[in-house]
């Protein structure tokens, strides 16, 4: 594993964290702001306003300490964990639209 390119990679999931917390924000408050939704609804969405953007910061931390551990370039694979917790509220989020 390469120096450099962990810190790209890590910066890169810093910048991303920034993105999934405002795509939380907004969809869970255009959603919210909407017609009524049940309390565990509600909570899900909050929840993942501060879980999309730890996903970010596991995944750059997973890699890191790869990289200590001289870890191979498989490694990289770490940094998309967040893109399946993204495309997994996008899945809810849009189920959530759908209902009536």
């Amino acid at each position: 594993m390469s120096l450099g390119w962990t810190l790209l990679g890590t910066l890169g999931q810093l910048a991303l964290a920034n993105c999934m917390f405002m795509l939380a924000v907004f969809a869970g408050g255009g959603l919210a702001s909407g017609t009524w939704r049940s309390k565990s609804v509600l909570r899900v969405l909050d929840l993942s306003m501060y879980l999309l953007p730890a996903l970010c910061v596991l995944s750059a931390g997973i890699v890191i300490c790869l990289h200590w551990l001289s870890g191979s370039a498989a490694s990289y694979a770490w940094y998309a964990m967040p893109l399946v917790g993204a495309l997994l509220y996008v899945a809810y989020v849009r189920a959530l639209c759908r209902r009536p």
